[in-house]
């Protein structure tokens, strides 16, 4: 349970790393060539994952078989032109909102991505989550409210 634990919390540490590197270096370089190396450095790291894995693994999945159904080879490619969108938009917004923010707004979006999903797949409405995501959502527009108004008073402050 704690190994679990700590690869998640490691996990999310390197999504926000990754987030700000391929950020500064939009800003250093361009936004398409950030997202370029981007896709060329998680690729090259997928790869060595999945050479070891096949090592070390192969041998306990060697009956596993994938059957894919016509429409859903179509969402494969989609979701690497997705990731492209995903990995462009936050490039080009990570420089001009804090890191805080952009993590918030990922996950808001990730809960209501995943609940709009449940209920097309699956037909379910999981209220719980419905609850805590919109709770998250508030305390986010709460905060970024309180903040503008701060940032307001001291601009107000500054030129008295």
């Amino acid at each position: 349970m704690l190994t679990a634990i700590i690869v998640s919390f490691l996990a999310g540490v390197t999504v926000v790393v990754s987030r700000t590197t391929n950020a500064r270096l939009a800003a250093e370089t361009s936004l398409l060539k950030s997202t370029f190396y981007n896709y060329v450095i998680g690729l090259t790291c997928s790869l060595l994952v999945l050479f070891f894995l096949h090592l070390f693994i192969s041998a306990q999945f060697s009956g596993l078989s994938l059957p894919l159904q016509p429409w859903s080879q179509l969402w494969i490619y989609l979701g690497g032109a997705m990731g492209v969108c995903t990995v462009s938009i936050s490039n080009a917004v990570v420089t001009r909102i804090s890191s805080f923010y952009v993590t918030l707004l990922m996950f808001v979006g990730q809960v209501f991505a995943g609940i709009l999903l449940d209920v097309i797949i699956s037909h379910t409405l999981s209220l719980g989550i419905l609850l805590g995501g919109t709770c998250v959502a508030i305390g986010l527009v709460i905060n970024l409210w309180i903040d503008k108004r701060q940032q307001a008073k001291k601009f107000i402050s500054s030129r008295v």
